[in-house]
């Protein structure tokens, strides 16, 4: 068993059980603070993993009748495309768990990626961040991680350009003073992309790994270790879950 403070692995044996892991996790995470402050505010991954999870935690935030205006919901990550792009984080969150839940629109925090300059774009999310929050702690991350280790954008070998203008490596503590920045180069596929800081996500009270495929034993092994050189093992929250498929779990978690 982890002691406190140390990440939690749980081993799923398929993407229908991860998300019913992982449905369940959250939705407990959301109770407790619906509960204890009468709101919660969650940030919400991308990619294709996450789908069904999203989709079991708005059929159990409707079975709870859970107040859908007291959650906030925002966004670790976006790639610099339109909302409504097949590409965009947000829209899959969209269809899956904000259009079933009929979450309004004031309670979604988009990027508004895809206009204008992105690092201006990650400067004016990063400061509507701070004025939404006035120094609350996220309740719930939900993140992913990649074939290369990264999480949220943060890619290996990526730079990170941050609002002040200055140019700076994707790294553990790239920033202290930004919550947000714009992504290109290194390890990150062609094009920018917009992710909120490693030193934001670490304020978080509950980090939610998802993690499905062989091709993610390794780095998960490096994320639960916190391996310097893998972005997902820069995140910790005041309780970490890796939640995973068991052919992306750490040999050592096999057995």
């Amino acid at each position: 068993m982890p002691e406190d403070g140390d990440p939690r692995v749980v081993i799923a044996e398929d993407l229908a059980a991860l998300a019913e892991e992982a449905g369940g996790i959250v939705l407990s995470f959301l109770a407790e603070a619906l509960e204890a402050r009468g709101r919660a505010r969650v940030f919400l991954a991308g990619g294709t993993t996450p789908r069904r999870t999203y989709s079991l935690i708005a059929a159990g935030i409707s079975s709870r009748a859970l107040p859908v205006p007291a959650i906030a919901w925002h966004f670790g990550d976006e790639r610099w495309v339109v909302p409504g792009d097949p590409q965009s984080n947000e829209r899959m969150a969209r269809e899956t768990l904000l259009g079933p839940i009929a979450a309004p629109e004031l309670t979604i925090h988009s990027w508004n990626a895809g206009s204008s300059d992105p690092v201006e774009c990650a400067r004016r999310c990063g400061e509507s961040l701070r004025e939404e929050m006035q120094g609350e702690r996220p309740d719930v991350v939900i993140l992913g991680i990649g074939p290369d280790g990264h999480t949220a954008s943060l890619f290996p070998g990526a730079t990170a350009c941050l609002p002040d203008g200055a140019m700076v490596p994707v790294a553990r503590d790239m920033s202290t003073r930004f919550p947000a920045a714009a992504i290109r180069g290194g390890g990150a596929p062609a094009g920018w992309r917009l992710t909120l800081c490693p030193d934001f996500l670490r304020t978080s009270l509950h980090v939610v790994f998802l993690a499905a495929g062989a091709d993610k034993a390794g780095p998960v092994r490096r994320a639960v270790d916190g391996d310097p050189g893998t972005p997902a093992g820069w995140i910790r929250g005041t309780t970490t879950h890796f939640i995973v498929t068991r052919d992306a779990a750490p040999r050592q978690e096999q057995g």
